[in-house]
């Protein structure tokens, strides 16, 4: 017997869970990164000229991920002094890593668990990351549902 949309639990459809789809097919390939003694107008023009809501800040030697700036985070320091000079310093959200296996319902568990909305797309905390996925991935991935 073939399950009706009524029937099922909300995040699924008859041809299976959306939830249950892969990270990779969901990610954004690619990542913007800036290193961390950038300056905040370096960050602002990274944002504006990759038109991304979020860019990685890295560490210059290394490449290490530090953490994200996002444009609502550039919006909460407008009201704030003046302290924040380089990417560095504005990080505002944490660089979590998510396997490109895992499933999309997994990565909202890692999102939900860091306050993050950003997620780097890697197999492993070392390893070079393949993409980022973003809540409004995940949104995209719903809607197609």
């Amino acid at each position: 017997m073939t399950a009706q949309m009524s029937d099922l639990a909300p995040g699924q459809h008859a041809l299976g869970g959306w939830l249950d789809q892969e990270v990779r097919d969901a990610m954004t390939p690619g990542v913007i990164a800036i290193p961390a003694d950038a300056s905040l107008p370096r960050v602002y023009d990274a944002l504006i000229m990759h038109r991304v809501h979020a860019v990685l800040v890295v560490e210059r030697l290394g490449g290490r991920p530090v953490g994200w700036i996002s444009a609502r985070g550039i919006l909460r320091m407008a009201a704030a002094p003046a302290t924040f000079r380089t990417a560095g310093q504005a990080v505002c959200e944490p660089a979590q890593t998510i396997s490109p296996s895992a499933t999309l319902r997994d990565a909202i568990a890692v999102m939900s668990d860091a306050g993050a909305t950003h997620l780097l797309v890697a197999h492993g905390d070392d390893a070079m990351p393949e993409g980022v996925l973003s809540d409004l991935d995940l949104v995209r991935s719903a809607a197609r549902r």
